[in-house]
């Protein structure tokens, strides 16, 4: 990824943990991933993994729509330190916990 690309989106694509495998190779300065509509893959968990420990430093992240999507993967998302806009729209929200430095997110997943 460039290093002057901060922010980055992608609609409705049913390959973009793919696309996002070629751009993990370059690592840069993402502070904002929009993702709607968009199939995650098979691995959904370990897309989400790669996110969080690529661009650590991410303050926004959409995942409006896109799926799969399980508790496991919303578990990673607290480890983003810096987030600071989460948009889960289009997915059933149990409820949202914060505490100070706690996250906990309840997801209720489609049948």
């Amino acid at each position: 990824m460039a290093p002057a690309l901060h922010s980055l989106t992608i609609r409705v694509r049913e390959d973009v943990a793919r696309i996002l495998e070629f751009l993990f190779r370059i690592r840069g300065y993402l502070r904002k991933l929009i993702l709607q509509y968009c199939w995650l893959g098979e691995d959904s968990t370990g897309f989400l993994a790669n996110i969080v420990s690529l661009y650590p430093d991410l303050e926004v992240l959409s995942l409006q729509n896109c799926y799969p999507l399980s508790s496991a993967d919303y578990s990673l998302i607290p480890r983003l330190k810096k987030l600071s806009e989460l948009n889960l729209s289009g997915w059933k929200v149990g409820y949202v916990y914060v505490k100070l430095l706690e996250i906990h997110v309840c997801i209720h997943e489609r049948v």
